[in-house]
């Protein structure tokens, strides 16, 4: 179509449904763009490496569940901040030594309860001061000393230690793969087989919705 000359258009119909698959060049100065459309699944495998750069923005929507495994390291730089939200339950399991390091001020806030518990050793350090704040009363501790306020102060008199709730994190699930089954393998076709079609014909059978092959039909 005159409004879609730029446009080369590769689809293919569905059996016996409206369904398509297609992929599109659309070759308009300054507005170039590759487009594909698959109708249910889309799987994509590389056997050795690859190499991904994107000199502007990155988006991705799934709009139900996302699984990735990685069977070596991980590497993540962000040069600027980052954001996270995650609305329901957040589950981190590291069976290894985990490190944390914040340049400035670590802040946490938890709306009910914060439950810190190690299994043979907890220190808590800092070179300046210590507090420790509920309910009105307080212990400071300082370079000048220690500082005990309350309305009572009780010391060896009975009473028992709160309690935490523990942890209870989730294993993740781990992700399917995209493997080729020996049935889909196509063998090599000869070129001496294939039809010759001129490239005006075929672009004007696309857009018509007909066969570019004598003798074929879609």
């Amino acid at each position: 179509l005159p409004e879609h000359k730029t446009r080369t258009v590769l689809r293919t119909q569905s059996h016996h449904s409206d369904g398509f698959n297609e992929l599109r060049f659309d070759d308009k100065t300054d507005q170039e763009q590759i487009w594909l459309h698959a109708q249910k699944d889309l799987e994509l495998l590389t056997l050795n490496d690859r190499t991904e750069e994107i000199r502007r923005h990155s988006h991705l929507t799934v709009h139900h569940d996302r699984l990735s495994e990685i069977h070596h390291d991980d590497h993540l730089t962000v040069h600027g901040q980052r954001f996270e939200h995650t609305k329901g339950a957040q589950h981190l399991t590291v069976e290894g030594t985990m490190h944390m390091r914040a340049g400035q001020a670590w802040l946490s806030e938890s709306g009910r309860e914060l439950h810190i518990r190690a299994g043979q050793k907890a220190v808590l350090e800092a070179d300046g001061e210590i507090t420790l704040n509920a309910g009105g009363s307080f212990i400071k501790l300082s370079a000048s000393g220690i500082t005990i306020v309350g309305p009572k102060v009780k010391i060896n008199a009975g009473g028992s230690p709160g309690r935490g709730s523990g942890q209870a994190a989730a294993a993740p699930l781990l992700p399917g793969y995209a493997v080729a089954e020996v049935h889909e393998r196509i063998a090599p076709v000869s070129q001496r087989s294939l039809p010759k079609v001129c490239e005006e014909c075929w672009k004007k059978a696309l857009t018509e919705g007909q066969s570019a092959i004598p003798g074929e039909t879609l």
